[in-house]
């Protein structure tokens, strides 16, 4: 299995995993592609066990595309499954404290604000209580701007940090908060041994691009869902 792609599930787990011919299967109750997609652990495994297998659990069939596994990209594509959401990863090192701003106020758990802040993304509230669950298994920070006018998420593993769920408020959009956060996030990771850090960011996200990218993020990887089409 592509070593991003074992790093991209640890820090945002299904809440159940099976293995079987040749596949990685995660489950998370629908909440998230990233955690209800298989990932390919054979070469030769078979696209239609992962069409049986999902829909067994009503759920779309994904599959997680990573480089190196074109052979089944195009094998996917021959059974209908249909490219979506093209995801850089980018990372950067840790090696000292970055320039923190102070103004994110960082805690163990989501506070009401943290959790308010989904409305600007759209999603119901049984979808932001599927995320909640996922990041509620590893080890998380939870930044919301002293305003109140954006969000962001730490998960913390050993030397490496993954950030995400980074959502600024309408209204806020264009004056730096997410940068504010990203800054405040990057710094108390930092202070707890983290010497590494990296995000996945929707590749046509180009006002997320530029801000990762100011702040020192450089692309390491990509990858895309094939989802079995309707």
């Amino acid at each position: 299995m592509h070593t991003w792609a074992e790093r991209v599930s640890r820090d945002w787990p299904a809440f159940r995993t099976e293995s079987r011919a040749g596949w990685r299967f995660g489950l998370a109750d629908g909440f998230t592609k990233r955690a209800n997609c298989a990932l390919m652990e054979d070469p030769g495994a078979d696209v239609a066990e992962v069409t049986r297998f999902y829909r067994a659990h009503g759920l779309r069939p994904c599959v997680q595309v990573w480089p190196g596994e074109e052979a089944m990209d195009s094998r996917l594509a021959e059974h209908g499954y249909e490219l979506v959401e093209p995801t850089l990863v980018l990372a950067r090192a840790l090696p000292e404290r970055p320039g923190a701003p102070g103004r994110t106020l960082v805690s163990d758990a989501p506070t009401p604000r943290w959790t308010e802040l989904f409305a600007e993304t759209g999603v119901s509230p049984d979808w932001a209580d599927g995320v909640l669950r996922i990041l509620d298994q590893v080890t998380t920070a939870y930044g919301v701007h002293e305003d109140g006018d954006g969000r962001g998420c730490a998960v913390l593993d050993g030397e490496s940090v993954a950030v995400c769920a980074m959502v600024t408020a309408r209204a806020a959009r264009g004056r730096g908060v997410a940068g504010i956060i990203l800054a405040d996030l990057l710094a108390w990771a930092h202070d707890r041994g983290a010497r590494r850090a990296y995000l996945c960011v929707v590749a046509g996200n180009e006002p997320a691009l530029r801000l990762y990218r100011r702040a020192g993020f450089e692309e390491v990887s990509r990858y895309h869902n094939r989802v079995l089409a309707d």
